[in-house]
């Protein structure tokens, strides 16, 4: 199997392939992880995931698509909800710190497979540069 962005997160490859996320998984609830690689759970998109997704996208250029996939980020007189306002605000300050912006100089999304210990394994870096992985992360409070 060839990973993509389309299938990345998909059942087969997550029966294919191992990943930090299921070893995570397994750490909260062995019994939702194998129910997930059953097809039989699928975790929910938490409001946080949501926020990490539009600071990604809004720092690596795609967030007029990543918008126009996600219209509930929006409130109905158009404007951004307050958690997506904050987060474009998260990104607006990013962006003007030339080091934090070095950082983020590689290649984005970068998906790799490998044999670790004879199992397959699969990762997605938010930034791989040539000398080094970057692996953005949003926090709702620092304290």
């Amino acid at each position: 199997m060839q990973l993509n962005e389309q299938n990345y997160f998909s059942l087969e490859a997550d029966t294919k392939y191992f990943s930090a996320s299921q070893i995570k998984a397994f750490k909260r609830c062995e019994a939702s992880a194998m129910a997930s690689l059953c097809g039989q759970y699928e975790r929910p998109m938490s409001q946080a995931l949501m926020v990490g997704q539009y600071v990604d996208a809004g720092l690596t250029g795609d967030l007029c698509a990543w918008e126009h996939e996600h219209p509930e980020i929006r409130k109905r007189d158009g404007g951004l909800k307050a958690e997506y306002v904050q987060a474009e605000e998260m990104v607006q300050r990013a962006m003007r710190d030339p080091l934090f912006m070095d950082y983020m100089t590689g290649d984005h999304q970068t998906i790799l497979t490998a044999k670790l210990f004879g199992v397959p394994f699969k990762a997605k870096f938010d930034v791989l540069g040539a000398d080094r992985i970057v692996d953005l992360k949003t926090v709702k409070d620092l304290s």
